[in-house]
């Protein structure tokens, strides 16, 4: 009998002790995935598109418009303008206006080229510097 009551006894303790170890459990994970308020980073962190530092504005069309040249490949001889009805003409390899047609904004710093769905990020202070993403080609603005 004193076993039976001794083996009771642990029981409880061993359910007692494992109670108390999952509600600890449970509040801290409760503490560590409490939401905390939005700070100005937290939410340019969250943006799908990139993290603007607290200095740089976001891109504005008049940023994007004007006459843009690939200085970094030069034997593609790449100049792109975009003007302020949103249309955008290609020269490249000595051929005028080779491609073409019209872009718009889609975040922080960056446009679309339709028809061929091209992303360019711009950066550099006050986006001077403009990257066609899928070749790499780095392009920098010359007049406005």
């Amino acid at each position: 009998m004193k076993q039976r009551n001794l083996a009771v006894f642990i029981g409880s303790i061993a359910i007692f002790v494992g109670l108390v170890l999952g509600m600890i459990a449970n509040q801290s994970q409760q503490t560590n995935t409490k939401v905390k308020p939005a700070t100005n980073s937290a939410v340019a962190a969250s943006s799908h598109t990139s993290v603007l530092s607290v200095n740089q504005k976001a891109l504005t069309e008049q940023d994007v418009i004007g006459v843009w040249v690939n200085h970094h490949n030069k034997e593609i001889h790449q100049k792109i303008t975009f003007t302020a009805d949103h249309q955008w003409q290609e020269n490249q390899h000595h051929v005028a206006n080779i491609y073409s047609g019209t872009w718009k904004l889609v975040g922080h710093h960056e446009i679309s080229l339709a028809p061929y769905g091209e992303i360019i990020r711009l950066s550099g202070k006050g986006f001077k510097t403009m990257n066609v993403l899928n070749y790499h080609h780095i392009l920098t603005k010359q007049s406005d």
